[in-house]
């Protein structure tokens, strides 16, 4: 098979071991800075009462006390060794695991950018990254390899060519290319230093708008193509330093920028970091044909199950922009600006009880929950579990998008206390929400 050829031809390892560094240094920065920055305080310590985890994870609840800050700091430490390349069969599979666990610990700041790092995560565990520039290699854990199969690097690129496509795709609306929706993300950040004023010109929406846009679809194919390499990896830089400065968006910039070393050549890696090969190097061994079928295999399903789930949502009945369903998974970033408002009225006995909604989270888990159903349906079980199966409740939920009109986004009629929750396709209690009309902003 010729795409099995390709994937298992032998390259060099720098690109590979150079990107386990950069990466193992984004993870670094990523735990310790979460305690740094207040972000474990605010998502896992400071809500008070319920967490919304991914549905059926109920369990997986935050520790206690200043077990939170523990927890980052010994994912902040088993990302020095992944850096570093000590025991890394060890570390890597270890700090997937944890961060697994923070990504389905809580969805209530869901972020896109904290999936792509799960994937990567994923990837990196069957990945003999450590086979050279480590520690590992320096003392006999690992024999120090001067190549590895191609298989290695093109799993990254064409992940990061999949989401990069449908991160483009998903702005193809109305809202997004006309500027709507950056302007109104602009519209606080005007008294930013230095570059708020920008925020004010007239066109800087728009620019930002389709440049996002443009940007999305090109980079990746720009970046694998010699000629256009150079200019693509400056606009890179400068993309990301602009959303890093503006949106305050985490490690994702400049992981994103570090990625730029598996698009460069072997040897133009080799001069800018200054590695050089050592005597001891020996190539990878050869792989049996069998292995090389398997692997082309788990390839091919594993990219093929990225294509398809960012598409679920075309098959759900109603605006993914308010059901949220088939949202997740599906590269859909930074695309709306969503407000809502929400009351619940609990019926048991025929007495209407009135229960303080948020004293049970923070003012943000409280917004959140208000436009995205799944966190609705989750809480409605949580008031089960309090006032007992025997109850009624009743929803009144309204959802704006980009500023349009508030539209009622869960059926006013229907009895949360009886309604299921299925993974996928669309739930009968959520109504179907759609554009309207030209008029339609508030």
């Amino acid at each position: 098979m010729r795409i099995q050829s390709f994937l298992f031809k032998s390259i060099d390892h720098v690109q590979i071991t150079v990107w386990r560094i950069l990466f193992g240094l984004v993870l670094v920065f990523e735990c310790f800075g979460s305690n740094l920055v207040g972000w474990t305080h605010e998502v896992f310590v400071s809500p008070p009462l319920f967490t919304f985890n991914f549905i059926g994870l109920e369990w997986l609840q935050p520790l206690t006390g200043n077990g939170m800050y523990i927890y980052f700091i010994i994912m902040g430490l088993m990302g020095v060794a992944i850096t570093v390349g000590w025991r890394y069969r060890l570390f890597m599979p270890l700090f997937t695991i944890g961060w697994a666990g923070l990504y389905f610990m809580h969805k209530t700041s869901y972020n896109n950018h904290h999936y792509l790092m799960l994937l990567l995560c994923l990837i990196m565990c069957i990945t003999p990254a450590h086979v050279n520039l480590s520690v590992d290699a320096k003392q006999g854990r690992t024999k120090r390899r001067s190549t590895l199969p191609a298989i290695f690097k093109w799993q990254f690129l064409v992940l990061f060519l999949i989401v990069y496509t449908y991160a483009s795709v998903a702005k193809w609306y109305p809202d997004w290319m006309d500027g709507t929706v950056s302007k109104l993300m602009f519209s606080t950040k005007t008294d930013m230093p230095v570059i708020g004023s920008m925020y004010k010109w007239e066109y800087t929406s728009l620019i930002v708008a389709w440049g996002g846009i443009l940007y999305d679809l090109l980079v990746i194919p720009a970046l694998l193509w010699k000629p256009s390499r150079k200019i693509a990896f400056i606009i890179s830089i400068v993309f990301h330093i602009f959303n890093s400065i503006t949106f305050q968006i985490g490690t994702f910039p400049y992981m994103m920028i570090g990625a730029s070393v598996l698009f460069f050549p072997p040897e133009t890696i080799r001069k800018v970091f200054r590695v050089r090969a050592k005597e001891d190097e020996v190539p990878f061994p050869t792989i049996s044909a069998t292995w090389q079928k398997r692997g082309t295999l788990i390839f091919v399903v594993f990219m093929f199950l990225q294509t398809v789930l960012p598409l679920r949502h075309f098959a759900i009945p109603g605006n993914v922009f308010y059901t949220e369903e088939g949202h997740r998974l599906s590269w859909r970033m930074m695309l709306r600006i969503k407000y809502g408002t929400i009351g619940f009225q609990i019926k048991k006995d025929g007495n209407v009880i009135e229960h303080d909604v948020k004293k049970d989270m923070t003012p943000f888990q409280f917004q959140h929950m208000a436009t995205h159903p799944d966190n609705i349906w989750q809480y409605c079980q949580h008031l089960k579990g309090i006032y007992g199966d025997d109850i009624e409740i009743y929803v009144n939920s309204w959802v704006s998008v980009n500023n349009r009109k508030h539209q009622q986004l869960i059926d006013p009629k229907y009895n949360m206390a009886k309604a299921e929750w299925h993974v996928f396709g669309h739930e009968e209690w959520i109504l179907l929400c759609d554009w309207q009309n030209e008029n339609d902003i508030e």
